[in-house]
């Protein structure tokens, strides 16, 4: 993965808050030659980590503040290795203790869609190894990101 990805950005299905882009390696790949469905799940845990990372301007990997709760993934393309592939999350939902992103990924060769996925986040302290409120900071980032990207209109 690095920052200077070849060619045009795919197109996604409608605004989202944050963009990557990866490329299908061959370890990715499985017996049957394109990227295994666990690899996606990855992706989208580079992309989440990323955009927190990035939004809130975390500098040190103790100041990550969740997990992961749940996540559903709908595989809609195969990806075949060195392909290149935008990633794209947004948030969707602020709960008190969780939040959860949307995701969609799109080949960059020719722009099919080949994931809809989405996330639950926890707030958790890793100190007392419980679940904890939304802080307010974070909730108004999320805020924004989804009255600057909405999830439905």
């Amino acid at each position: 993965m690095i920052d200077a990805v070849p060619g045009t950005p795919a197109t996604p299905s409608r605004p989202f808050a944050y963009r990557m882009a990866v490329q299908a390696n061959l370890r990715d790949t499985d017996a049957l030659g394109h990227v295994n469905n666990v690899v996606y799940l990855s992706w989208c845990e580079l992309a989440r980590t990323r955009y927190v990372v990035e939004r809130r301007r975390f500098t040190d990997v103790a100041q990550i503040d969740f997990i992961l709760a749940s996540a559903r993934l709908d595989w809609r393309a195969p990806v075949f290795v060195l392909e290149w592939v935008d990633v794209w999350c947004t948030p969707s939902r602020v709960g008190r203790k969780s939040w959860e992103l949307m995701y969609e990924a799109r080949a960059r060769s020719d722009g099919r869609l080949v994931l809809e996925a989405s996330s639950v986040q926890v707030q958790f302290d890793y100190g007392t190894r419980r679940p904890m409120p939304v802080s307010a900071d974070l909730r108004r980032l999320l805020e924004e990101d989804m009255a600057a990207f909405p999830v439905h209109g």
